[in-house]
């Protein structure tokens, strides 16, 4: 089996697509959003054809330094993981990394978990992307993907089209303002840490190079009220960022549709509309979120949770302990 580093976009982003379950955390661009003083590294494992791939990128923090592999590696093989595994750990070594970290997309079942325990990996503990995703089947014709909603849904989509509601789609820059915008007044209901202005730009900016994500604006009487980033990537569309305000119109289930829509004239087969509440958590913050997403058919895939394959132990364990810190006072305690 042959280990080969890829350095052309289209050649990464054509071998990435080839395999069944992805997400864009692969693609190239994302490497690239993730690049700034950074280092990115990209490999495919090669048996007869690519039997694997991944994509990996230091990040330096003051609680220690990572190789941190996102929704990866993705295998055909038990051996092409095995290798992959060891070309990472010994990059991990190689770059003075305090751990591996991978946030694996791989079902959440005994056999994986026990794959990575096996190699010596732990859990980080830490929830880096979406684990417990919603995804929407766009197969059949247009009415059969609304008669797959909740009744709820359909009728307020329907609604919606009636409504004196306008979707756009954007790839202009400066209307990241909207998202940022709106994504503050999600984090003033549901009180988290957002993304800054200029990292929604830069993701926006980068994104949308060949045409492979579009922001998509929902004006009502209030103005503009909805914001989604969707990416679109061979046979899958993600519902990566969002925000919005309140609203009595269904400016939102419209807002999905019109996504829905164009996912499908790209060709796109399913729609992932990224994180949900874990089964069973009623009060979790995102539940109504949850529900929301819900309506629009299809299942909930529950992913591995990220691990760690510790370098330098004692490093390992003094980051572990700032990663129990909550954001906002971890930021306080490393500015001293």
């Amino acid at each position: 089996m042959e280990i080969k580093e890829i350095i052309d976009k289209k050649t990464w982003n054509n071998y990435l697509i080839d395999f069944d379950d992805y997400t864009f955390l692969q693609s190239w661009q994302w490497g690239e959003i993730n690049s700034n003083k950074e280092k990115v590294f990209r490999w495919v494992a090669i048996d007869g054809g690519v039997v694997g791939i991944v994509q990996a990128f230091t990040i330096s923090a003051k609680r220690g330094k990572m190789l941190f592999v996102p929704h990866g590696p993705l295998v055909k093989s038990d051996k092409a993981w095995e290798e992959l595994i060891l070309v990472l750990k010994n990059k991990a070594v190689e770059t003075n990394c305090v751990c591996l970290r991978i946030s694996p997309w791989e079902l959440r079942e005994e056999k994986n978990i026990k794959k990575y325990i096996g190699g010596g990996f732990v859990e980080s503990g830490v929830i880096m992307h979406a684990e417990d995703t919603w995804i929407v089947d766009l197969t059949g014709n247009e009415e059969e993907v609304m008669q797959r909603m909740r009744k709820t849904t359909r009728n307020l989509v329907r609604r919606g089209m009636r409504e004196n509601i306008e979707i756009n789609q954007s790839l202009n820059i400066v209307d990241a303002g909207y998202l940022y915008d709106l994504q503050m007044e999600v984090v003033k209901r549901n009180n988290f840490v957002p993304f800054s202005k200029a990292y929604l730009k830069k993701e926006l900016e980068i994104l949308c190079q060949d045409d492979m994500a579009k922001l998509f604006l929902g004006k009502g009487e209030g103005g503009i009220m909805g914001a989604a980033l969707i990416v679109f990537l061979g046979k899958y569309a993600f519902y990566y960022q969002s925000g919005s305000r309140e609203s009595k119109q269904p400016i939102n289930y419209l807002l999905q549709w019109k996504v829905i829509k164009e996912a499908r004239r790209r060709g796109c087969e399913k729609y992932n509309m990224w994180g949900v509440a874990p089964e069973g958590a009623k009060n979790h913050p995102w539940q109504g979120l949850t529900m929301f997403k819900m309506g629009f058919g299809g299942e909930m895939k529950q992913y591995m949770k990220s691990m760690d394959y510790p370098i330098n132990r004692w490093k390992y364990f003094k980051l572990r302990l700032m990663e129990k810190i909550p954001k906002t006072w971890r930021s306080r305690l490393t500015r001293r």
